[in-house]
């Protein structure tokens, strides 16, 4: 008697790129074990949905989009669900209690077991997946690229051993894990081998790289080591601390010919006293020393920052502070988030806490001063030469959407290139020379220049 063909998989990735690189962990091993991988959740029999529940926003996504695939299932256009990630890791088994229509529960740290929950989904069984403290991620794990097809993500390192107040992730992702150099080596030539235009590094914090291992190393020894692999494309570092940006990290940067001059620098607050309370380091005058020390060592940099307003106890007077130094640090790239307080923080438990509407407004007033910053800065690029990636065409229109080294995908701008129907055409995925001809708020206006 001839073995059934396997059910069909589709996986849903929700979150951060970190959270995308475990999604592609899943499929590699379920596509090297003969499994169909599908696009579309209505063309598969299980459906997988990887969850982030950092925030109170992406806990409700995540169960909004877990209640709708429930509801194919009912329909019965679905076999099973199974539901990974961070969502499970944090309720625990409370979750299955909530979701009996939900087959399979996979928690962070088990995704080297997808395939045997696939085959308990398939066979109708419930079962729980708990949490293995010995999965780290190594360039031999297969992994299934995801769109788009010239980028991808380089995660070195798990877990995060900083305590900011108001953050779930060393709880749900637990601590700090570092990879060993060579293997990102290897994976980093993997990468590059396979004609990506794109390479991201990320962890929860890239600065913290090495030290726990042995010898000690740091992020700047690493990038040493990717510097002699030979890459025509761009190397770009995500999730930096401020506690652990230095002259060597910078040196190191500007000494690895593909990195691009960008640093994603979360900051989170200015005054000295909010930090305090985030169990942060730093104040408005160190930041501003340090942008003044990376704005030396690579002149043409991208900074990019994130906020947080309205966190327990932030006065008006620390808010104008707030205001002040981001005027003065003049950043190109600046996102702020207005502070909800998270069940187990140590920061949902103080008091004065700030009324939402009020953390909104200072949210508002914070982001159109950056809208300032980031029109002087954009119009001061008009004329100027720029290498783009391009990522997408409009319908029915010669305009092209690209990003410059200044923009990390998802959270960035865009420049738009405009092209004749006669003249030369971008070719999606690869880089391309343009003119800059106009700025707005956040994006650029270009012109492609003849190849």
């Amino acid at each position: 008697m001839r073995n059934s063909p396997k059910p069909k998989i589709a996986l849903i990735s929700l979150g951060c790129p970190k959270n995308l690189v475990d999604s592609e962990v899943m499929l590699g091993l379920l596509d090297q074990a003969g499994y169909p991988i599908v696009e579309d959740v209505t063309d598969a029999d299980i459906a997988i949905l990887n969850t982030c529940a950092f925030i109170e926003p992406a806990q409700e996504e995540a169960i909004e989009a877990l209640l709708d695939l429930a509801e194919i299932k009912s329909a019965g256009d679905l076999r099973a669900v199974i539901c990974a990630g961070c969502l499970p890791q944090r309720y625990g088994r409370e979750l299955a209690d909530e979701f009996p229509e939900i087959a399979v529960f996979v928690q962070v740290g088990a995704e080297p077991r997808i395939v045997e929950a696939v085959q308990a989904a398939s066979a109708g069984r419930h079962t729980f997946f708990e949490s293995s403290t010995g999965y780290a991620l190594t360039c031999d794990l297969p992994r299934w690229r995801s769109a788009p097809q010239w980028l991808s993500y380089l995660r070195i390192a798990e877990g995060c051993d900083h305590r900011c107040t108001f953050c779930t992730v060393p709880a749900i992702r637990g601590t700090h894990l570092s990879r060993e150099p060579q293997d990102i080596l290897k994976e980093y030539e993997q990468m590059v081998g396979e004609g990506l235009r794109e390479i991201i590094v990320i962890a929860q914090d890239t600065t913290a790289y090495g030290h726990d291992l042995a010898p000690r190393k740091s992020l700047a020894d690493l990038l040493r080591v990717l510097a002699p692999v030979a890459f025509d494309g761009w190397v770009r570092l995500m999730y930096t601390h401020p506690g652990g940006v230095d002259e060597d990290l910078l040196n190191a940067m500007a000494d690895l010919p593909a990195m691009v001059p960008y640093l994603d620098l979360p900051l989170q607050h200015a005054s000295s006293r909010i930090l305090r309370a985030m169990g942060r380091p730093g104040d408005a005058e160190e930041y501003l020393h340090l942008l003044e020390t990376t704005r030396r060592i690579m002149p043409d940099l991208a900074i990019r920052t994130t906020f947080i307003v309205g966190f327990p106890g932030e006065t008006d007077e620390d808010f104008q502070l707030l205001l002040d130094f981001a005027a003065e640090a003049r950043f190109d790239r600046l996102s702020a988030f207005a502070y909800s307080p998270e069940a187990g923080t140590v920061a949902a438990e103080m008091p004065d806490q700030v009324e939402l509407r009020e953390a909104l407004d200072r949210m508002e007033a914070l982001m159109r001063c950056q809208e300032g910053v980031s029109l002087q800065k954009n119009t001061a690029l008009v004329g100027k030469r720029m290498r783009v990636l391009v990522e997408r065409k409009a319908p029915e229109r010669e305009l092209w959407f690209a990003r410059s080294y200044r923009d990390a995908p998802e959270v960035d701008c865009e420049v738009k290139v405009e092209t004749t129907t006669d003249g030369c055409q971008p070719g999606i995925g690869s880089f391309c020379e343009v003119e800059i001809t106009g700025a707005e708020i956040h994006d650029l206006n270009a012109r492609l220049l003849g190849t």
